[in-house]
This record gives structure tokens, C-alpha cells and sequence, in this order.
């Protein structure tokens, strides 16, 4: 297989479904430096999957040469379809990629590559290899890079789905709730919106004991699940108002 060859295949399909408007406003939306085809999400998938069709018999070595050749492209949806080949292939994804998913990970700067990267491709690398994946875990929530922090919450949520690592869990929301990075202030109340559906008490615990630091970014997203929604909107606004009379007195 020539790697180089195949991702231009790809990329040729990906430029024939899109639309100059697609890529304009993709471009504009993400605030992205990369160029855009504007074929969006759906279609990159499709084109995907097509092409692994006639390659069931793809090796680990060939389903990284064309990931790399892909992301090669300084073009969104040639970065999006190597993280949507991995997700297609996830059984060939191993704990000697995490150095190819970290990097990868730096390189992206959008919660649109990152997102699928690490909730999608890592998340269920961790699931299937707990102990080799958690200790890379612990150390990328104290990374200096706040898109591989981000990455580090979203690598649990296969665990989460299976109620295992819960305590992980509250362990990093507690080290990232401080941050004033939106991004990471929205995915920490995303994830915990998602666990906050098997267990609303220990979330709703959770953030009753966290009231005095919580931003509203985070808690709008658990509140969704949660059947005292009401009360702890109402703790927020208490402990809001109470900080701004400290403040002022």
C-alpha cells in the first residue's frame, strides 16, 4: 500500500462532496488556521468507511502510514478522517500509539479534532487497557498544554459509561476547577453531565461541595440531569451573591 497515495485518493473524494460555502463558514466558525474542502463531519465519515471497505485485511502498520499521510495535509478534513480511520479500526490501535495520539493531540487545536481523538479513539484504548493508559492519564491533566488537560477528562468517559473510575473522575474535575479556560470549564460539566445520568446523587454531592469555586460554564451541563436542578442553581446564586458583598466589603 502506498500510504501517500491513498490519502490523496481520499482527500480527492473529500474535495468532491464539499463546497467552497461549507469550507468558509467551517473555517470561520473554528477559528482554524488549517484550509477546509467543506464536505463536513458526515460525509468524511462516509468517505471513510467506503475506503476501508476492500481493506479488511489492514495492518497496524498501514493504518497509521495513511493516518500520518492524512494528517500530513495542513486540511481539517484530512486531519478528521486519520482520527476517523482509528476509530474504524480500533483493535489496531494500541498502547505504543500513545505517543502518535498525544503528539497528535498538540498538534490539533480545535475541540473538533481533539474531541473525537480523545473521547472517541482514546477513550477506547483506556477502556480496553486501563493500567497502560491511566498513568499517561494522571500526567496529561498537568500538562502545560490545556487541549491535552481537556483530553485527559475525555479519555475516561468509556470507563464512566461502564460506572468504573468514577473517583478518577472527581479527582481531576476538583484539580481542573480552577481553570478559567472555557474549554476546560465545559468539559468538565459535559463529562459529569454524562455521569450525572447513572449517578445523580454522588454528582449532585459533588458539586454542593464544590459550590464556592463552580462557574456556571460547568454547572449548566450536570444540571440538565439532575432532579435538584432547581436548589443548586439556587446555592450558585447564593454563593455568587455572597462573594460579591466579600468582595465589596
Amino acid at each position: 500500500m502506498n500510504a501517500d497515495d491513498e490519502a490523496a485518493a481520499l482527500l480527492e473524494q473529500m474535495v468532491a462532496v464539499g463546497t467552497p460555502r461549507r469550507a468558509e463558514g467551517e473555517k470561520a466558525y473554528l477559528k482554524s488556521s488549517l484550509q477546509f474542502v467543506g464536505s463536513g463531519v458526515p460525509a468524511v465519515r462516509s468517505t471513510v468507511k467506503a475506503w476501508l471497505r476492500p481493506h479488511s485485511d489492514l495492518t497496524h502498520h498501514d493504518l497509521f502510514a495513511v493516518a500520518d499521510a492524512l494528517w500530513s495535509h495542513p486540511i481539517h478534513e484530512c486531519r478528521l478522517a486519520a482520527i476517523e480511520l482509528l476509530s474504524c479500526r480500533p483493535l489496531l490501535v494500541t498502547l505504543t500509539d500513545v505517543p502518535w495520539i498525544y503528539n497528535n493531540l498538540r498538534d490539533s487545536h480545535t475541540w473538533a479534532l481533539v474531541d473525537p481523538l480523545a473521547g472517541g479513539v482514546t477513550a477506547d484504548l483506556t477502556a480496553r487497557d486501563p493500567d497502560g493508559l491511566l498513568p499517561h492519564l494522571d500526567r496529561w491533566v498537568h500538562d502545560g498544554d490545556f487541549w491535552i488537560r481537556r483530553s485527559a477528562m475525555l479519555a475516561l468517559r468509556t470507563l464512566l459509561r461502564r460506572d468504573e473510575q468514577l473517583e478518577r473522575f472527581f479527582d481531576y474535575s476538583e484539580l481542573l476547577l480552577p481553570e478559567k479556560e472555557f474549554f476546560i470549564r465545559k468539559v468538565i460539566g459535559w463529562v459529569m453531565r454524562e455521569v450525572a445520568g447513572r449517578h445523580p446523587e454522588q454528582v449532585s454531592a459533588w458539586l454542593r461541595q464544590h459550590m464556592g469555586e463552580m462557574n456556571l460554564v460547568t454547572l449548566r451541563e450536570p444540571l440538565r440531569r439532575l432532579p435538584d436542578a432547581g436548589e443548586l442553581r439556587a446555592l450558585y446564586d447564593a454563593s455568587r451573591q455572597g462573594s460579591r458583598r466579600n468582595s465589596v466589603g
